[in-house]
C-alpha cells in the first residue's frame, strides 16, 4: 500500500523538519509515501534534503523525496500539508 504525500512548507526550520523526517522514515504507515520539503532558503533546504536522504538510506525505506523552493510544484496530490515557520 502506498503511503500518503506529506508536504512540509518551512523545511528550513531544522528542529521541526528533522522531527518530520524521522516520523516519515520510522512509521510503517508513512515510509511508503512521499515527503516534499519546501523552503525559500535554498541553502537550508539543501541541507535538510541531505539529512532526509541519509535517513531514508539508513532506514532502508522506499520513501520518495521531493525538494523545491516553489511550493506550487509539490502541493499537487498532497494528502497533508504542514507549515513550520518562526
Amino acid at each position: 500500500m502506498k503511503g500518503p504525500k506529506v508536504v512540509l512548507i518551512g523545511a528550513g526550520s531544522v528542529f521541526f523538519a528533522r522531527q518530520t523526517v524521522w516520523s516519515m522514515v520510522s512509521k510503517a504507515a508513512l515510509c511508503t509515501g512521499t515527503l516534499a520539503l519546501v523552503d525559500p532558503d535554498t541553502r537550508k533546504l539543501r541541507w535538510m534534503e541531505q539529512v532526509a536522504r541519509r535517513a531514508i538510506a539508513a532506514r532502508k525505506v522506499p520513501l520518495q523525496l521531493e525538494v523545491s523552493a516553489d511550493r506550487k510544484k509539490v502541493l499537487r496530490g498532497a494528502d497533508f500539508v504542514i507549515l513550520a515557520f518562526a
